[in-house]
């Protein structure tokens, strides 16, 4: 999606109770939209536009035997990375203890280039910050991070990873093409399901039509 914004625009009878829009603006909720997805990122909405999404996130990490899946949304308040959906053996520790700094870490690095990876020797690369590791008590050894978009720019990242475990113990060394773009599709289909809940009705016109 990156290099290609789409925008959004919406019949007045969808604009939410007390919002107005200035005249000439061609009715485009860009603005709206923002302030909206800025409220969702920082947790300040009781509830999800698009829950039941959670649902294709969930079946792309378990397609593609990952140990732990995470989808990291931007606090541009707090200026930091905090999970809104885990799954995996430490979930509960990474939607309610676990914040990953802008200032460091892989995570942050794929948000701010809009770059995914597929890091099959994560201790090796320089961005790496063991911090997170350190808290669920585990060692990355592989990841995907992918750029997560919606209203019009990057809120987030959708990740998962693969830990180090025992050479005794069977388990799955690297994540393979395939995993990538298994992941790569969920992340898309998940921000235009936000893009479209967003705007309160379906999605029209920019690089998101057809859905």
């Amino acid at each position: 999606m990156k290099g290609g914004v789409p925008h959004y625009s919406i019949p007045a009878a969808a604009l939410p109770e007390g919002i107005q829009l200035p005249q000439g603006t061609g009715l485009v909720m860009e603005a709206w939209m923002d302030a909206q997805a800025g409220a969702i990122c920082r947790g300040e909405w009781s509830g999800w536009p698009c829950a039941g999404g959670f649902d294709l996130l969930r079946d792309a990490v378990t397609a593609t035997d990952a140990d732990e899946g995470a989808l990291w949304l931007v606090d541009d308040v707090k200026r930091e990375l905090r999970p809104c959906f885990s799954i995996g053996e430490h979930y509960e520790i990474f939607l309610k203890e676990i914040r990953q700094p802008l200032t460091s870490g892989l995570i942050s690095m794929v948000f701010f280039t809009e770059d995914s990876i597929c890091e099959a020797e994560v201790g090796r690369r320089s961005e790496y910050c063991p911090d997170v590791d350190s808290r669920l008590g585990a060692k990355t050894k592989a990841m995907i991070a992918i750029p997560v978009f919606f209203a019009q720019r990057c809120r987030g990242v959708f990740s998962a990873v693969l830990f180090e475990l025992s050479p005794q113990v069977t388990h799955k060394e690297a994540f393979m093409h395939s995993d990538f773009e298994t992941l790569s599709q969920a992340a898309t289909l998940w921000g235009e399901l936000m893009d479209s809940q967003l705007a309160g009705v379906g999605i029209q016109g920019g690089t998101n039509s057809g859905v």
